[in-house]
């Protein structure tokens, strides 16, 4: 049997560097993540550019190509970053009030069982009435000026983080609690040392489900009362049956909403991220 030599054996190794090489890539921690996004992104990418230039009709559903030509002139005279940074500035502003407030008042309901029980039926009958539903009551209590705006996303914020916020506070592990008694906390130390930090996983699960609504809520509201924003653009594309200036302002939308939850989640893991884990009961 002929042995193989040494030199052949150094010849082979590497080659099978850069496969190993692009595995380590692949498993590793920090790289994963921004690996498998751009994989996914260049994967929807790809696959709409199949079905809109062989399978679907261009004009109704265009490739990316021709939306991204399109949006070329929008981003260099700024009219897509004018109707963007409106948008974002409306949701930034309603969305902070919302959550805001629906942690306080979350917070008081899930500690105060009276209270809970006197105003949690409230909460279930009105959280089923969609920001949508309520665009014709802003109307008419703020007009169209921005207060509208702000009181839709409100509404959009307001009970996503409520319900989530009562299932933390209540939810808190009563060892914990008692621990804290043992080693003598009074009622307002167990509350903000334990209970607020338990609750914490779940407020900010619902802070990142009421933000996707917020975004949801704005585009019918600037499309129905409003002179600006990415709802006003899908609104007049439409009606003159621009179908690449719709397509653009959908995806605007779109990376829009996904940097803000992704910045969002950045500042929740660099400043909360002892507390991101869900309690065991």
């Amino acid at each position: 049997m002929a042995s193989i030599s040494e030199p052949s054996i150094r010849a082979a190794v590497p080659s099978a560097m850069p496969g190993r090489a692009w595995l380590r890539i692949i498993k590793s921690r920090h790289l994963r993540t921004p690996l498998m996004t751009l994989a996914s992104l260049i994967l929807f990418f790809a696959t709409w550019q199949i079905l809109s230039s062989f399978l679907l009709n261009p004009y109704l559903i265009p490739p990316p190509t021709r939306v991204f030509a399109t949006a070329v002139p929008m981003i260099k005279s700024g009219e897509i970053f004018r109707d963007a940074g409106i948008s974002l500035l409306r949701v930034m502003i309603g969305f902070s009030l919302g959550a805001a407030s629906a942690i306080v008042v979350g917070v008081v309901m899930g500690r105060l069982r009276i209270i809970n029980d006197l105003f949690d039926p409230i909460a279930e009958f009105l959280r089923y009435l969609s920001p949508t539903a309520m665009i014709p009551i802003a109307v008419i209590w703020f007009g169209i000026g921005e207060e509208s705006k702000y009181f839709l996303i409100f509404w959009g914020t307001f009970f996503f983080v409520l319900i989530n916020t009562i299932a933390g506070v209540i939810r808190t592990p009563a060892a914990r609690q008692r621990a804290a008694q043992c080693l003598g906390a009074n009622q307002l130390q167990i509350f903000l040392i334990v209970i607020i930090p338990s609750a914490v996983p779940y407020i900010i699960t619902g802070m990142r489900v009421a933000m996707a609504s917020s975004f949801m809520s704005i585009i019918p509201a600037e499309m129905l009362a409003a002179q600006s924003g990415l709802g006003h653009l899908l609104q007049v594309s439409g009606m003159l049956a621009q179908t690449d200036r719709i397509f653009v302002a959908l995806a605007t939308i779109s990376l829009l909403g996904f940097a803000t939850d992704r910045a969002f989640r950045y500042l929740v893991h660099r400043t909360l991220h002892r507390y991101m884990v869900v309690p065991e009961t």
